[in-house]
């Protein structure tokens, strides 16, 4: 085994470090070389022990090491495979130089004036500087409730939680819900940054095949029954990357089967007012294991870190112990701000300004890349582009940068390796001017018709 040959090498040179750091080296080493090409596979823990006459022990700690460090990713039915070192999708980058169509921006040159904001919240409150229980204060937490609403979702406020943004209330449900080890749930692309999170988390992703409508719900079925299913995640209303959205009849099924096999069930549709849509949330037709995540950054702006989520009964002194655990709790001036766009109903008025934007967007990138196989939703902040033979993920988005535009590629999203499809998820909010915007779309079209 190669990998056997490489760690060795590490040890015969750094005897001093401890096996773990030796195994890091070595992967890093074979990833570097392609030795130890993306998407092979490793070695059991047991297998690698004996091979190197260790304790499992040692060996397991070496391989939650590495996966901490992205080098590696659990897959279920394939063990531990070779990860591909990538760049953070869905975390702003400076790239100056660069058109980026990477990074979902909502939009922020039409984002409301802090002047407002500030000149009629009270700014003498000192309730607003002082600590509060985790869960947030009463009033932030009834706006919760009320920006609830706009989701299709009635819930009391008793059951929300401020949470520092849609990624931290993620966090914060999975800390909270959930233990090493547990198998979450999701489809086989989904957001990258839950990738990340359960690699931490020491949680094992299960992907579940997914077709134009999402998830499909006998393949969820059949994972529930082959193992000890603990969560689903899902963005069913408009899905990052794929727009995909799950039909009233699949939302149903999914909601019984986790009923059957006691599965929770985390809903973090945050792109979900993006769109005209009346689809019921998943909270509201199974509202005793769903934990709903409604974000506001998508409508107000990105720096306004706060989002709502909302639980059943039950779970809402867990979730509170994780806010506490990890920020003490959101901050109650950001709170105040997004309680007092929301009331005013300037939110509401600026997604609609932002939503007619993106409608003209939507036009502009179907006009440009028209011909190919291309989806969009009319006023969505994105598109999904499937690539033409002979282009893979790696190829086109290399291609793309050396013509100065950032795509988001397939790989960041799958939860395959390699990814089943190639495509790339285009962001239209991200770039002020349409003419800028033109241009971008302009370069693509070019990339992709020297292909043909």
């Amino acid at each position: 085994m190669q990998i056997v040959t490489l760690i060795q090498e590490e040890l015969a040179e750094n005897p001093q470090l401890p096996f773990y750091l030796n195994f890091i080296k070595a992967l890093q080493k074979g990833i570097a070389d392609n030795s130890l090409p993306v998407g092979s596979g490793l070695p059991t823990h047991r297998k690698l022990a004996e091979e190197l006459s260790l304790s499992v022990g040692t060996v397991t700690r070496a391989y939650k090491e590495a996966q901490k460090h992205s080098l590696t990713s659990s897959v279920i039915g394939r063990g531990t495979i070779i990860s591909k070192p990538s760049k953070h999708i869905d975390i702003v980058n400076e790239q100056q130089k660069y058109y980026d169509l990477s990074f979902v921006s909502p939009f922020e040159y039409l984002n409301p004036s802090l002047d407002s904001a500030l000149e009629h919240i009270d700014i003498q409150d000192k309730e607003l500087l002082k600590y509060h229980e985790p869960r947030g204060m009463l009033k932030h937490r009834k706006t919760g409730a009320l920006w609830a609403k706009n989701f299709g979702l009635t819930v009391s406020e008793k059951n929300i939680l401020v949470c520092a943004g849609a990624q931290h209330a993620l966090l914060s449900l999975l800390i909270g819900l959930f233990r090493a080890g547990d198998k979450i749930a999701a489809e086989t692309i989904t957001y990258p940054l839950l990738k990340e999170i359960c690699q931490r988390l020491s949680l094992q992703l299960v992907p579940i095949k997914m077709d134009e409508l999402g998830i499909i719900p006998k393949h969820f079925e059949l994972a529930c029954k082959n193992g000890d299913i603990k969560g689903l995640y899902l963005m069913p209303s408009c899905q990052n990357p794929t727009l995909s959205q799950i039909p009233e009849f699949r939302r149903q099924a999914l909601v019984d089967l986790c009923r059957k096999y006691d599965v929770k069930i985390i809903e973090d549709d945050v792109y979900a007012l993006s769109l005209e849509q009346k689809l019921p949330p998943l909270a509201s037709l199974c509202p005793e294991r769903t934990f709903f995540i409604a974000s506001i950054s998508e409508a107000l702006s990105g720096g306004l870190r706060i989002a709502y989520a909302a639980s059943p009964d039950e779970f809402v002194q867990r979730i509170e112990q994780s806010i506490g655990y990890s920020i003490s709790m959101a901050a109650p001036l950001m709170a105040e701000i997004a309680s007092y766009w929301i009331e005013s109903k300037i939110a509401e008025q600026t997604l609609w300004a932002k939503k007619e934007e993106a409608a003209a967007r939507n036009v502009l990138i179907r006009r440009i890349l028209d011909g190919f196989s291309l989806e969009t939703r009319s006023t969505g902040f994105y598109a999904w582009l499937s690539l033409p033979p002979p282009w893979t993920n790696e190829h086109f988005t290399e291609t793309a940068k050396n013509n100065d535009v950032l795509v988001a590629d397939c790989s960041h999203f799958s939860l395959l390796s390699p990814p089943a499809k190639n495509a790339v998820r285009l962001a239209l909010g991200g770039i002020e001017k349409r003419e800028d915007l033109t241009k971008a779309l302009t370069v693509l079209a070019k990339i992709l018709h020297s292909s043909i």
